[in-house]
């Protein structure tokens, strides 16, 4: 008899219970995305693994290739590089990668956050669910000083000298 009121007493907690609470956990495709930054993201004390996240960022390097119609493309989001992997489709859009001439475009990641991925060889990665153009990236000017060129130069000389001078003095040694 006692069994049975238990098990009374757990179903009504169960029903009364809210259902967002049943939720917090879950990562399906149509849960709401937890906004989130590249270094919450790699501190792996957020809580948000197998959770659906949400985060912004610089398309970084370039797609390489994942397999299965896959890609991974490198998203930096506050200085920090995170891997995503997603159908080759939702790379169409990207048309610029950052690197040291261009700024890459910016775009919005929501997908599945994987501390340690059991289809990837244990490592931090987000499989994407959509991927949104956010900001279109562009050419990147980097201005340089000629005269740090000229302090450059003159080091060297100065080097090449003593070690010059140097060698003089060893090869004066041994006569």
């Amino acid at each position: 008899m006692r069994r049975y009121g238990a098990i009374a007493v757990l179903a009504l907690a169960l029903a009364l219970s809210p259902v967002s609470a049943f939720a917090a956990g879950t990562s399906a495709a149509g849960a709401v995305p937890a906004e989130t930054d590249g270094p919450e993201i790699i501190s792996m004390t957020s809580g948000l693994d197998g959770a659906t996240i949400a985060f912004e960022g610089e398309v970084v390097s370039e797609a390489l290739a994942g397999g299965d119609g896959h890609v991974w493309v490198n998203v930096l989001s506050d200085g920090t590089a995170i891997g995503v992997w997603m159908p080759v489709e939702m790379t169409d859009d990207l048309e610029v990668f950052g690197d040291w001439g261009n700024t890459g475009d910016v775009v919005r990641v929501v997908g599945i956050l994987n501390e340690g991925c059991d289809q990837h060889g244990g490592d931090l990665d987000v499989h994407a669910v959509s991927l949104e153009l956010v900001k279109r990236g562009s050419e990147r000017e980097n201005p340089y000083d000629l005269w740090k060129l000229g302090v450059g130069l003159a080091g060297l000389v100065l080097a090449g000298v003593g070690y010059r001078r140097m060698r003089r003095s060893e090869e004066g040694d041994l006569l």
